[in-house]
């Protein structure tokens, strides 16, 4: 894989120390804060802007601690605060006092003293706290801890955390780097994110705690250095992008640009397939042929002229029937992949059909929804296929691999022993290989809808079948530019009056966005 297309996650403990290695002096040190307080501030914005509230006048609430942390939280506030209108009032609640604050958070904090209204709270007591969170905040960002955190959390900041947890006078909740309390040892109640931000680095915690919400990688720089660091997980940067940006050949011909078989959809659903058909026109793939039941073809092949359509015999239910494998069989050899799965249903005779295509389909596939099932798998890889995507949910895996759980160690040791690609789908999506864990950075809860796991069918099948990169590199690029446009659709429109195939009106600007 490339490797700028993705960078290491890391330890706590090996974090700090390559800051360590990468950050020697204190200018050095206040360069890189201030990158990380920029990127943070316009993250926040950006994560906010997702949901329906106002976007200016904001009351913001710090959380300080005395460390790095505290002083990114700061220059984040002065970020947004330098924005005409968006920042109303910032109060800053910090559990010691800012005479214990670090030189550079101290020197952060006299910045934002010179950009909007303060109110400073030092060492509250309890019902300092409580007349504190009377008021209402838009946005809560912590800075208390970092990456130094041990167990447990003590005094004012086990106070202050506790306080801001039960308080329901937060709109959004966000934390620097990781949330105070979690770290590679964490305390039982750490304060409790909807939103992480991990600067510079992506560390390991934010893969396992509960208390991370939304986790987001914000790149500042540190491994633009030539200073190799090998890790076996990593997080997929927005550099993925860039093989699809760049000009095609002038020269260019359809049939250079792959060609894609889809076997998928029944009579009672041929949603699941049109939404895959619609992904994978949009994947800039040469050809698309579609394998449909003969009872909805002529409908979808109106809405979707682009495609080649074929019409597939039913069972009397709807489904795909047996007797068409013989089209499988002849398009072997000419389709350089297929998505096989999306809306096909559980008949026995289509499941029956599903596993015979594993048996002659030889070149690299897509298995979606219907089609993750262990003999399904079974049969593609018994045929010597070596290039298999499976995009399960965590039911869907547990389904296909017969584990109780979906945990990544887990899913690392299915893909190793079926010698396949899985897309663990969910909240930071996983792309797992068997030897490398790559990490999505991007995607919400516009995600969490029907037909979302179509549309990434019809990405990750599409890219596939242009041939231009390893299987894994393909279904992670497919995975961050899906989550991409899923981020663009919220921010312009929030998380809840859209429908899940305005995603596809997305996938341009996600192309032209950087970052």
């Amino acid at each position: 894989m490339a490797s700028h297309f993705f960078h290491p996650v890391l330890s706590c403990r090996d974090s700090l120390a390559l800051e360590e290695r990468l950050l020697i002096g204190e200018e050095a040190s206040w360069e890189a804060m201030n990158r990380a307080g920029t990127a943070l501030g316009l993250a926040l914005l950006k994560a906010y802007s997702m949901t329906g509230f106002p976007q200016n006048g904001l009351r913001l609430l710090g959380l300080i601690g005395k460390g790095h942390n505290g002083g990114d939280a700061l220059l984040a506030f002065c970020e947004m605060a330098r924005l005409p209108g968006r920042v109303e009032e910032a109060t800053l609640l910090i559990p010691t006092s800012r005479g214990d604050l670090k030189p550079h958070t101290l020197r952060a904090f006299k910045m934002l003293e010179g950009l909007c209204k303060l109110r400073i709270v030092e060492r509250p007591n309890e019902g300092r706290l409580q007349d504190v969170l009377s008021d209402s905040y838009d946005i809560a960002l912590d800075g208390l801890l970092g990456m130094q955190f041990r167990p447990p959390l003590r005094n004012g900041v086990r106070r202050v955390i506790d306080a801001v947890n039960a308080s329901d006078t937060i709109r959004f909740r966000s934390a620097v780097d990781l949330p105070s309390g979690v770290g590679d040892e964490s305390d039982e109640t750490p304060f409790q994110a909807d939103v992480t931000f991990a600067t510079g680095i992506f560390k390991e915690p934010l893969l396992t705690s509960s208390a991370v919400g939304m986790a987001r990688y914000l790149d500042i720089g540190f491994f633009d250095t030539s200073e190799s660091v090998a890790s076996q997980s990593v997080v997929v940067t927005d550099s993925i992008l860039d093989r699809l940006r760049a000009p095609r050949p002038a020269a260019s011909e359809k049939r250079q640009f792959g060609h894609l078989a889809i076997l998928a959809g029944s009579r009672s659903m041929p949603g699941a397939l049109a939404m895959s058909v619609k992904a994978a026109l949009q994947s800039g793939v040469g050809l698309v042929t579609v394998f449909a039941p003969e009872s909805i073809v002529s409908q979808l092949a109106c809405q979707l002229p682009e495609a080649m359509w074929r019409t597939w015999p039913e069972t009397p239910e709807g489904g795909l029937a047996l007797e068409g494998l013989w089209q499988v069989k002849a398009m072997a050899g000419k389709a350089s992949a297929l998505l096989l799965g999306p809306g096909m249903g559980s008949e026995a005779e289509t499941l029956a059909l599903m596993g015979d295509v594993g048996k002659v389909w030889d070149a690299p596939a897509v298995l979606d929804a219907d089609a993750l099932r262990p003999e399904v798998v079974r049969a593609f890889r018994e045929s010597g296929n070596t290039d298999i995507v499976v995009s399960p949910h965590d039911g869907e895996f547990m389904r296909l691999s017969g584990c109780s759980s979906s945990l990544d160690t887990e899913v690392s040791a299915y893909a190793k022993a079926q010698g396949v690609v899985v897309v663990k789908k969910g909240p930071n999506t996983r792309i797992l290989d068997g030897s490398t864990l790559c990490v999505n950075s991007s995607g919400n809860a516009v995600l969490a809808r029907g037909g979302s796991g179509d549309i990434l069918a019809g990405l990750i099948a599409g890219l596939l079948a242009q041939g231009a990169c390893p299987t894994l590199e393909c279904a992670c690029r497919a995975v961050y530019w899906h989550g991409k446009a899923a981020d663009l659709l919220a921010v312009d429109r929030g998380q809840v009056a859209v429908r899940t195939t305005d995603l596809l009106g997305y996938l341009g600007r996600a192309l032209r966005t950087k970052g």
